[in-house]
């Protein structure tokens, strides 16, 4: 499966939208969507590695048995 965005990508896009709500350039209620639109993405992300990682070692585990 082909990944849009990497965790850094999420994670400079967290970033620019705090800056931007810092710089006065978005609302409150702006950053607080983006934001959270934005760290599902990341969880999903996060959760997608860890289960392939748990996976491999599942299958080197059953392998060793």
């Amino acid at each position: 499966m082909k990944r849009d965005l990497t965790i850094k990508q999420v994670q400079d896009l967290l970033v620019s939208v705090y800056k931007r709500f810092r710089r006065g350039e978005i609302s409150e209620t702006t950053v607080n969507k983006e934001a959270y639109i934005l760290n599902s993405i990341l969880k999903t992300i996060e959760l997608t590695d860890l289960e392939g990682r748990l996976a491999r070692v599942e299958s080197i585990l059953t392998d060793n048995n």
